[in-house]
């Protein structure tokens, strides 16, 4: 089964991947960072994604039904991944699981407002620290600070190398913490950013037609 790296935050980029890997005979059996594709006959299945927030057993057996009567067979995602994969091998490449393009839009809205929520508590909290001055957050900025130890730069040789040694795991506690933090708040945000021009973008387009 071949397995490949990747990430996405545009389903149509990504949805153009899985075709094109489709087009190549590998037909997506698992999605997530990394995804396994299993053979097919190349160009034989189209892959579309939508996008649910967290589903009940019931809701999700009733929506996975309802895309097979369809017609499209569900490849990947769970109750709570909310990507969702479907495949059909009706042998029209232009299949879409979308009756209109602004339903398909709506797929990014959905994420966004997933995300939102996601965020908002890491926001506050990155916020509460900063707009309080805390002493971790001026420890992150102050390089200097971040080892404890009195006097350890004074130290010379094995004596320095010992205490750097010794001290620098609670450091990567210490100040990889907030680091991780700050750092996901800003991956996070930058990926609402750019799902929101997707969004604005898929409905101008779809009222454009």
């Amino acid at each position: 089964m071949k397995k490949v790296f990747k990430l996405f935050v545009d389903f149509d980029k990504e949805e153009r991947w899985l075709n094109s890997m489709a087009a190549k005979g590998q037909l997506l059996a698992k999605a997530g960072l990394l995804y396994s594709f299993t053979p097919i006959v190349p160009g034989s299945a189209v892959v579309r994604i939508d996008y649910r927030p967290s589903m009940s057993a019931d809701d999700f057996d009733d929506y996975r039904s309802l895309f097979w009567d369809a017609g499209w067979q569900h490849l990947s995602g769970s109750r709570s991944s909310g990507n969702q994969y479907f495949a059909s091998t009706g042998g029209d490449e232009n299949a879409e699981i979308f009756s209109e393009a602004g339903s398909k839009a709506q797929r990014y809205r959905r994420a966004i407002r997933v995300s939102s929520a996601v965020v908002f508590p890491f926001l506050v909290v990155t916020f509460v620290l900063f707009s309080s001055g805390s002493a971790m957050i001026k420890t992150l900025f102050s390089p200097g600070n971040w080892y404890l130890t009195p006097g350890i730069w004074e130290k010379e040789g094995g004596e320095l190398l010992g205490a750097f040694l010794f001290e620098t795991p609670f450091v990567a506690l210490r100040v990889g913490g907030p680091i991780l933090l700050i750092a996901a708040v800003f991956v996070m945000l930058a990926m609402i950013a750019y799902q929101s021009f997707r969004y604005r973008r898929a409905i101008r387009d779809s009222t454009a037609v």
